[in-house]
């Protein structure tokens, strides 16, 4: 495996919020929020839920293109130590009843990976489906780059191939 497709891994591993560009046609505005994720593989797919009301939720009912960012960095005045991100673009839309279950069990087992935590923490799944408030999202990415901080704000094009199929454990 090359080391941008490492890299790409690790960033879907080890940073859990990414922040999600949505647009609204019908109101000609933009909005960004940051969400908590599971990334899911072949194809990558980014997993979150939210209310059915958020403006993003909104946004992407209408206009399913999105783009987004996950970024982390420790920073010092002499220079950049730990700066690891990528930026994408993809379709999103809410997940239907009939893969509600599996998304569900996903997501969770994967947040809570403790059962007695998960039992605590994990919402009940009728808030995901009818007139439940919530829905779990599926972002399928469509374009992938990586941050290259070599002193020069450089993007790095991952083909998706190369992100079908994480190193054991991640």
């Amino acid at each position: 495996m090359n080391k941008n497709a490492q890299s790409s891994f690790n960033i879907l591993s080890n940073i859990r919020f990414f922040c999600l560009a949505t647009s609204h046609p019908e109101t000609n505005s933009v909005w960004t929020a940051p969400l908590l994720y599971i990334p899911r593989y072949n194809p990558l797919r980014l997993i979150w839920y939210s209310k059915l009301d958020t403006r993003h939720s909104r946004g992407l009912s209408i206009d399913p293109q999105v783009s987004g960012s996950i970024f982390s960095a420790r920073l010092n005045r002499d220079a950049f130590e730990d700066v690891a991100g990528a930026q994408f673009s993809g379709l999103a839309r809410a997940i239907p009843h009939a893969e509600l279950q599996d998304t569900y069990d996903y997501y969770y087992n994967r947040v809570f990976p403790d059962p007695d935590i998960r039992k605590k923490n994990a919402r009940h799944i009728d808030e995901f489906y009818g007139l439940g408030s919530r829905r779990f999202y599926e972002l399928e990415v469509k374009e992938w780059w990586l941050y290259a901080f070599d002193g020069d704000d450089g993007r790095i094009f991952i083909p998706l191939d190369e992100l079908a199929h994480p190193p054991e454990g991640q």
